[in-house]
């Protein structure tokens, strides 16, 4: 009996640890929505149906809602991706880490502007990020947040895109590219803002 109420015990106070974490992630969508304005809405993921990849989302919002094509995808932390189809209720999605993702973003303190895509390394190194086309004379720091421009129209100002992790040789000797680790990794992806 002691071991029963222990276990139970136990279980309680995850589920609640499990709620609280939702809670506090629902709250931190609610501040960006405030943050980004109107024509946001909130949407789940729907469970993958036997492809296994950090490509593409299914979402459980569509047409019926307001989405519509070329709609950006955010959490709280960040860029997730950009809405590719929609139909009456699901939105079918790219993630950052879609071969023919690509983000116009910027430096926080605006002084180096590129075009951010997909890192095609392997193993690890997939899930990164490439900041391409920064100009020569603008160098930026390991840690330098990396934010979405509003260049383009897809995708708002100011949603963080990655982080500086350094600098990277490429063939260019006109303009730098920097690797970053991503805002949003996508085994973390929860509640999303479409």
């Amino acid at each position: 009996a002691l071991l029963a109420t222990r276990a139970r015990g136990v279980t309680d106070s995850l589920s609640l640890r499990a709620v609280v974490d939702e809670n506090t992630t629902l709250r931190r969508l609610m501040g960006l929505s405030a943050r980004l304005g109107d024509g946001f809405v909130v949407a789940e993921l729907l469970p993958k149906r036997g492809v296994d990849d950090d490509f593409t989302l299914t979402l459980n919002v569509g047409s019926g809602s307001g989405v519509e094509p070329f709609a950006p995808i955010v959490t709280a932390d960040g860029l997730v991706g950009m809405v590719e189809r929609v139909d009456a209720n699901l939105s079918f999605a790219i993630t950052w880490a879609h071969p023919d993702f690509a983000v116009s973003a910027m430096s926080v303190d605006e002084r180096a502007y590129g075009i951010v895509k997909p890192h095609l390394g392997s193993g690890v190194e997939r899930l990164l990020l490439e900041l391409r086309g920064v100009p020569f004379r603008a160098k930026l720091d390991s840690g330098a947040v990396i934010v979405s421009s509003g260049l383009g129209a897809t995708y708002p100002r100011g949603i963080p895109v990655g982080v500086v992790l350094g600098e990277i040789s490429t063939p260019e000797k006109w303009a730098r590219t920097y690797l970053l680790m991503p805002a949003v990794l996508p085994a973390s992806i929860g509640p999303v803002l479409v």
